[in-house]
């Protein structure tokens, strides 16, 4: 099929329908059943421009057709241990995003594990009081002298204790002592401290995080580098059912699904489910 008429918003025809189904052989569209040039429609072809150096004005012209039955760039694969589907709806999410939201969730995913892929060690400690990076920018790795420190403190007892601590030293070791240690705010605070969205002094709790750093979002809005929230924990959104999370002492940093979230524990290598989150914000500080 030729191109014969730019291709906007809420247009439909057969072209619409050609070209959608184009988007989806690329991985930018999860699907292409008719006619119409929706929003879903509009986005994958904001990210496909975005991807091939054309003008991002989610029009299909007829440079960005030519583009797509030329050899366009599929979607940018995402380089983590993680299952379908979570792979391929997060990699479509972050094509989809702004380069500064793609940048923290790619920080945030290379600490992450996914249950479905039956990981064997952590690769993100949760650590009661520590942030994911430091005041000056240098990764929260916990040594043996920084876990041996951790474990003396009475008052953190109960994110370590009942195998916990067995648990995570034997994770440390077998890393060479590398894992960096954060808990669910020191997570997040972590990864804008490093991609310079706040500064480099920033620190917040859970709650003050949501309530102070964040705009309502409903749940069928959300969008990569938003946060999930409930009382007292928070995550990042990396895909509209996707979450990354410090999710505990027995979970470590983990990939949970937002609809159903659960997680591995590596204590007993048994899945747990956890608590629904409450809300959802769309960050000021990006």
């Amino acid at each position: 099929m030729e191109w014969y008429r730019n291709i906007k918003r809420y247009l439909s025809g057969d072209d619409v329908l050609y070209a959608k189904q184009r988007l989806v052989e690329l991985g930018y569209l999860y699907a292409a059943t008719k006619k119409r040039f929706g929003d879903d429609s509009y986005k994958a072809t904001k990210a496909f421009q975005a991807a091939n150096g054309l003008p991002v004005d989610g029009v299909i012209g007829r440079e960005t057709w030519a583009a797509l039955f030329s050899e366009p760039k599929p979607v940018p694969p995402i380089p983590y241990d993680i299952a379908e589907p979570a792979r391929s709806e997060i990699a479509l999410a972050l094509a989809q995003t702004t380069a500064k939201r793609r940048e923290i969730c790619e920080l945030a995913l290379s600490y992450c594990v996914d249950r479905n892929t039956d990981p064997s060690t952590l690769k993100g400690f949760y650590i009661r009081g520590a942030n994911l990076f430091d005041k000056d920018l240098t990764l929260h790795v916990m040594t043996e002298a920084r876990l041996n420190s951790y474990f003396r403190k009475s008052a953190y007892e109960p994110y370590f204790d009942e195998g916990r601590k067995e648990m995570m030293l034997r994770n440390a070791q077998l890393s060479g002592f590398t894992i960096p240690g954060a808990d669910c705010s020191g997570f997040i605070v972590g990864l804008w401290r490093k991609v310079g969205v706040v500064s480099a002094g920033f620190d917040s709790n859970a709650n003050h995080l949501y309530s102070s750093y964040c705009v309502d979002r409903s749940a069928s809005d959300i969008l990569p580098g938003d946060l999930a929230h409930k009382n007292g924990h928070i995550g990042l959104v990396v895909a509209p059912n996707w979450i990354v999370e410090s999710a505990g002492g027995a979970y470590g940093v983990q990939l949970t699904k937002r609809t159903d979230r659960r997680v591995i524990d590596f204590r007993t290598r048994k899945i747990v489910k956890l608590s629904k989150w409450q809300n959802f914000g769309d960050p000021k500080t990006y």
